[in-house]
């Protein structure tokens, strides 16, 4: 689980950025593009902000997109009995 993934109000939070996080790069695609300034950089640049800023946060909606934690059996000593 990511840190304050179980918060209450961290769906909320992870919803509302991914939101406006969508919403700043269309603004921001379709400024470029008004000023013609839309290169290939550029549209590489939008989409790693996309991939740096909303995967972690559809993680955080839906837990079940991470692979689940290894079980740990309580049979095998953690710590090595030789010293």
């Amino acid at each position: 689980m990511l840190p304050n993934g179980d918060k209450p109000w961290a769906k909320k939070l992870a919803a509302t950025v991914i939101c406006v996080t969508v919403v700043a790069l269309i603004a921001l695609t379709f400024f470029l593009e008004s000023r013609n300034m839309l290169h290939i950089p550029e549209m590489v640049g939008i989409f790693l902000l996309f991939l740096t800023i909303v995967p972690p946060n559809l993680a955080i909606l839906y837990p079940w997109i991470l692979p689940n934690p290894r079980p740990t059996s309580n049979h095998h000593p953690t710590k090595s009995p030789v010293r």
